[in-house]
């Protein structure tokens, strides 16, 4: 009993703000086998096939600080933020709701945690940062948010590093590019186009010439774990596959796995402020957590595609 009661203490718990999204859930199954403790933060229940056996949920709307103080009463050694509104992006009703969300929510979780001894936070960004940067992205480079939701990420981001230098918070920002795997949302492009593709049907695409760096979900969970293991701090890492694919050569690419599928290009605007290239360098990550990624493109999208077959 006494050796039970050791080993319990000692649990690693893994807080996933926005457990229940297509990242939260992978991380949280991933995690979970390793043996750590994990609960979920979510404004909604998951659904049933991103639900993880032997995960505590709670629902918490992080953008409000009493809510935080009244469910917040277990113990937790690490935190993931994931959290924030990812769908209808670009809505300018959704603007103030949107910045709230992945401003006002990381402010909200960074103070609540800033006395409670925690071993890492993460707070996960995004390439929307960079805005209208120039690639390859750095993570020294001046980023030039065009959007709503990379001006909310920026904040949060410079909030989190603010927090690290001035209170010695363990906090760290992992800035994510396009990601893309099994359980992801079929309102996302690659999900998409597989689809379409695998279904043999015909669909609308743009010119196809914006370039774009696409990570498969194992090899962005593997850095997220990485990088919870660390004890440095105040530091940004670009976490991508570090090379670029026009969208067009992508989808002739997924017809090749999918076999199949009849993209009809130049149907679509290519949005007036969009990046037409966003690739980064992830020579970091490599220097300080030894990552890199190890699914190439095409495996990726096989992978996903024989998913998508079986579910």
């Amino acid at each position: 009993k006494y050796q039970r009661k050791i080993n319990k203490f000692k649990m690693n718990h893994l807080l996933i703000a926005g457990g229940t999204g297509f990242i939260g859930c992978h991380l949280a199954a991933k995690i979970k086998k390793e043996g750590w403790k994990v609960t979920s933060v979510s404004l909604s229940k998951p659904k049933k096939y991103r639900r993880i056996k032997g995960v505590k949920y709670i629902l918490v709307d992080l953008t409000q600080k009493k809510q935080i103080k009244k469910k917040f009463k277990d113990k937790y050694t690490h935190v993931v933020n994931l959290s924030g509104i990812t769908q209808n992006l670009y809505s300018k009703k959704l603007r103030k709701k949107i910045f709230k969300s992945h401003f006002n929510g990381t402010k909200n979780l960074i103070n609540f945690f800033l006395n409670k001894k925690l071993k890492n936070f993460i707070q996960i960004g995004s390439s929307a940062e960079y805005g209208s940067a120039k690639s390859p992205l750095m993570e020294r480079k001046k980023c030039k948010p065009t959007g709503m939701y990379g001006k909310a990420k920026l904040q949060a981001t410079i909030f989190t590093l603010q927090s690290a230098r001035k209170y010695n918070f363990p906090g760290n920002v992992l800035r994510l590019f396009q990601v893309y795997g099994p359980n992801q949302g079929y309102n996302r492009a690659i999900m998409q186009i597989l689809n379409y593709c695998i279904n043999k049907k015909k669909f609308p695409a743009s010119d196809g010439k914006q370039i774009r760096d696409f990570c498969f979900i194992d090899d962005v969970i593997r850095a997220i774990i990485l990088t919870l293991k660390k004890n440095f701090s105040g530091k940004i890492i670009n976490i991508a596959y570090g090379k670029g694919i026009s969208m067009k050569k992508l989808i002739i690419l997924i017809q090749k796995v999918a076999k199949g599928g009849k993209p009809q290009f130049g149907l679509f605007k290519t949005r007036d402020h969009e990046n037409k290239k966003l690739v980064p360098s992830i020579k970091l990550a490599n220097k300080l957590l030894k990552w890199r990624p190890r699914v190439d493109l095409e495996q990726g999208l096989e992978k996903t595609r024989k998913f998508i077959i079986k579910h």
